[in-house]
């Protein structure tokens, strides 16, 4: 007998986030929570608009977003800002831009926001 397994739900990588915030709270340990925090909103996003993948999917799911729910969209391309940043910019001369405890804390709101707000789409088209 095979049984099946339940599809894995992207919010739990906002708790490998704060798993590797717990263990590491160097900026590498930042950057790369931020880009756990992006995946957990960009994915549950790409569920809940059943956005199938494929080229250019991150900006498919952004603008579906925004047509959804335009201040939930912006935080989501803010947060795929961060994570760009986070993964690709590593001397980033911005003393702002390079403060990744705050980088973190921004993504981890904007991260909740967007969850609540999808939490709303989902339920109004079932």
């Amino acid at each position: 007998m095979v049984v099946a397994q339940a599809a894995f739900d992207p919010v739990a990588f906002i708790r490998i986030a704060e798993l590797i915030i717990e263990v590491d709270s160097t900026e590498e340990g930042f950057r790369t929570a931020v880009g756990r925090l992006y995946y957990a909103a960009f994915l549950t996003a790409r569920d809940v608009l059943e956005e199938p993948g494929g080229r250019h999917v991150h900006s498919r799911v952004i603008g579906r977003l925004i047509a959804h729910d335009q201040i939930a969209g912006q935080h989501l391309r803010r947060l795929s800002v961060l994570r760009a940043f986070a993964d690709y910019d590593m001397n980033i001369q911005d003393p702002l831009r390079a403060d990744w405890r705050r980088n973190y804390h921004t993504a981890r709101n904007l991260t909740s926001f967007i969850l609540r707000r999808l939490t709303s789409i989902r339920e109004r088209h079932p």
